[in-house]
């Protein structure tokens, strides 16, 4: 007896306990008014009743008759939920005729009937002369658990098919409440005894309700007060609650495998539970069985978001410092992880192009830049916010406009704009999720939130964009200031090089060595000076004049004659257009590169300098190797970086980035594709005079 008393303690405490808390998180979050009373009255009166029973369990001195309150009023506030419930909706409702035998005023009546019966238990028990005290007790319990089963079965048949959803799980945990009783008061009556195991497992009865319930107060908000039931709590409480049940059917299976095998029984039923708890542990660790759950718990709440916690994830996601991951894949995994997409890719603007910046889950993308006047970037101007493969499909039905890698791209999803004021800073494309097929799955929720998200990862990367400009700009003063100390340096070597020149008349021994001699010094002086009055006025480089094109290419080409590869000129044109520029300016951006894909080559490579094509008066200069190559990753974030050279203490960094930039200041550019191990080809645009 002591063994059924302590468990039954336990169970209505924890069920207490549980139900008291509910009850402390609506008080904490009280607003004034009170909301929503059936489901705020059905948790104070299960309370109470776990309470009661808490204390019957201790002790006789708790009166038998307190312990049949409690019940009744348990059940009264069932009965008043259900009925609440069926009247929130316009199909059917319950009427309040008293012709109507399950009318809340006729189970009132019922409840009246009931107390005074029980309150002269022992005058009908001598009339009807009843054995048994607790006959009446348990009849009337025994009634009002069917009574609750009819009213569930009421409450769904007579719910419209479009809301019997909103009310599913509020019939469960109703008719898990009552055929439990069912079974206990039925077993009572047959036995004129109260089983104690049975009766001490109701309290874990409805402690395992309290998910289901949870889920129906978040589907009913006008059954339930407002309290904010988080999305991990019912999360971790349905899969704690499915563990549970999965084990106890395993449990009773490899039971009934051990009686049902002889004496290999043990074996199968160790089998058998390994089995079992290996099937569980590979559910456990399955991404998309979580995300399933998840997405079936989420239509139990008004919103689809948890937004506070989508808020804080977003938050930890782009906020958390790894210098293995950078700024720009925080992002994507930012706006990704919301729709569970396998994988995305970000596109910055750079000069009128769209260039791959970096991707998330989905490896390195070979696609060419993405001009400003493409008919992708023309419908993200059209559509503002983002759109779908399918969308953008209808768009370009029409022949003119052609195929683009966003239609046919396998597992192509959405592209998201990225935008600064009304300026398009750049959009990422996402890849669609492995459980949705689609936009078919994308509600007014996920595009606004995705929206929202988008707008904060602009943000934040035109921030880190601006910050490696002022970082570069930083850099570009100290490197003024080098310049000082190096033209400190250079007047000393120039003032020794000159005392050299003066006083070499006087010490000729052998004239053709020393004639040589002063000549090289001599050249070298001269260019030491045009070196010193370029770094005092560099304005001076500022003067720009027309030159045949050959001209500057020649110069460039003569001045590898000594080197063991010399590149080859090809004129696929056969004209010679005119160049509008400061002339050793396009000298030297132009001999930058040529001199990189010199250095990248081995003793049997080959340098090609093609003069391809004028397209809208721009020449294509096309400057190619087959050396070691670039990859993506290298182009995207190194190659026109400052100070950031592959030559170690011997570069600086600046030939490639310098070049680019001169060529843009002459509204012309310059491009790159690359092969690892195949080789290079750098794409010179530069404008002509026709």
């Amino acid at each position: 007896m002591e063994i059924n008393l302590s468990l039954g303690f336990i169970s209505y405490l924890v069920s207490g306990l549980l139900f008291l808390l509910i009850l402390v998180i609506y008080f904490v979050g009280f607003e004034g008014k009170l909301k929503a009373k059936p489901f705020l009255l059905l948790v104070s009166a299960t309370f109470v009743w776990s309470g009661l029973l808490t204390m019957s369990q201790i002790g006789a001195s708790i009166a038998f008759k307190m312990i049949v309150v409690s019940e009744l009023l348990r059940y009264f506030t069932w009965f008043y939920v259900l009925q609440s419930a069926a009247g929130l909706y316009v199909n059917n409702p319950f009427s309040f005729r008293t012709g109507n035998l399950f009318s809340p005023l006729n189970i009132a009546v019922l409840f009246v009937i009931a107390i005074v019966t029980l309150s002269f238990n022992d005058y009908f028990n001598a009339v009807f002369q009843i054995q048994k005290p607790v006959t009446i007790q348990i009849g009337w319990m025994l009634l009002f658990s069917i009574l609750g089963l009819v009213l569930v079965e009421q409450l769904f048949r007579n719910t419209a098919s479009g809301y019997r959803r909103s009310i599913s799980f509020l019939c469960i945990s109703a008719g898990a409440i009552f055929i439990y009783d069912l079974f206990v008061f039925s077993n009572a009556l047959l036995a004129q005894a109260i089983d104690y195991e049975f009766w001490s497992a109701r309290g874990i009865v409805n402690v395992l309700i309290v998910p289901t319930l949870l889920i129906a107060a978040a589907r009913n908000p006008g059954l339930a007060p407002h309290i904010h039931v988080s999305r991990q709590f019912v999360f971790h409480s349905t899969t704690l609650f499915s563990v549970g049940t999965y084990l106890l059917l395993m449990s009773l299976a490899g039971f009934y495998v051990k009686e049902s095998s002889g004496e290999w029984g043990k074996i199968l039923q160790a089998s058998f539970l390994f089995a079992s708890l290996l099937l569980l542990a590979v559910l456990f660790f399955s991404p998309k069985l979580k995300i399933r759950i998840k997405r079936y718990l989420s239509y139990s709440f008004s919103n689809k978001y948890d937004y506070r916690e989508e808020w804080n994830r977003f938050s930890r996601t782009l906020l958390t410092h790894d210098p293995e991951i950078s700024i720009y894949k925080r992002a994507l995994q930012a706006i990704a992880q919301i729709v569970d997409s396998q994988g995305a890719t970000l596109w910055i603007k750079d000069n009128n192009h769209f260039f791959i910046k970096t991707d998330w889950q989905q490896g390195v993308v070979d696609l060419q830049p993405e001009a400003a006047e493409s008919v992708l970037i023309k419908f993200i101007y059209k559509k503002e916010k983002l759109f779908s493969k399918k969308e953008f499909g209808q768009f370009c039905e029409s022949p003119e406009k052609g195929e683009h890698w966003f239609s046919h791209t396998d597992n192509s999803w959405l592209i998201v704009p990225l935008w600064i004021n009304e300026e398009l800073f750049g959009f990422v494309h996402l890849m669609a999720p492995s459980l949705k097929s689609g936009d078919a799955a994308l509600g007014i929720e996920d595009i606004d939130l995705l929206n929202t998200i988008a707008h904060h990862v602009s943000l934040s990367l035109f921030l880190k964009e601006t910050d490696n400009a002022l970082q570069q700009a930083q850099k570009f003063t100290d490197m003024n200031q080098m310049t000082a100390f190096l033209m400190h340096d250079l007047k000393t070597v120039l003032s020794q090089l000159t005392l050299l020149v003066e006083n070499s008349a006087a010490h000729k021994n052998n004239p053709d060595f020393i004639d040589d001699m002063i000549n090289t010094v001599e050249h070298t002086t001269h260019k030491m000076h045009r070196v010193m009055q370029l770094l005092k006025n560099p304005d001076q480089l500022g003067e720009a004049s027309p030159k045949p094109i050959l001209e500057v290419i020649d110069a460039v080409v003569e001045s590898f004659r000594h080197h063991q590869i010399c590149p080859v000129v090809n004129n696929v044109i056969n004209r010679n257009p005119v160049i509008f520029a400061n002339q050793e300016q396009l000298y030297s951006a132009m001999k930058n590169i040529v001199q990189n894909a010199v250095e990248s080559i081995n003793k049997t490579g080959k340098v090609e300098i093609e003069l391809s094509s004028i397209v809208d008066n721009q020449l294509i200069i096309d400057i190619s190797d087959d050396g070691k190559g670039m990859s993506q990753e290298f182009i995207a974030e190194r190659l026109f970086r400052p100070f950031d050279s592959t030559k170690g203490v011997s570069g600086m960094g600046m030939g490639v980035f310098q070049s680019r930039e001169y060529f843009r200041s002459i509204n012309g550019d310059l491009k790159v594709v690359s092969k690892e191990n195949a080789g290079s080809c750098f794409t010179i645009q530069l404008p002509v005079e026709l």
